[in-house]
């Protein structure tokens, strides 16, 4: 997939599982705050991989939503770690081809 994914012993086992899954749904599970094992590799790409993290797709209905949503935060002084990470995540959706 990528020679940082397939070195990094935390991104190895995420795709391990989720390669096990039984109907992987990058899009359902993690786009919308739902548990799976994407949201899991999501988060550590997020956390542990940002230079990875793709910018904000202006075909998908999500990335402009969340885009929009963070922008107004943040011309507000609201924009908090817990926001920037929801769309971090949902970016890095976009590397596991599911959204």
């Amino acid at each position: 997939m990528n020679v940082v994914l397939d070195s990094c012993p935390e991104c190895s086992r995420l795709l391990g599982t989720q390669r096990g899954a039984a109907q992987p749904d990058p899009h359902g599970a993690a786009g919308r705050g739902g548990a799976g094992p994407e949201r899991g590799l999501a988060r550590h790409l997020a956390n542990r991989h940002p230079h990875l993290i793709p910018g904000w797709d202006p075909g998908c209905a999500r990335c402009t939503e969340l885009a929009a949503v963070l922008r107004q935060a943040q011309e507000q002084g609201l924009l908090g770690a817990g926001a920037y990470q929801v769309g971090a995540e949902h970016r890095a959706l976009h590397l596991l081809g599911g959204v």
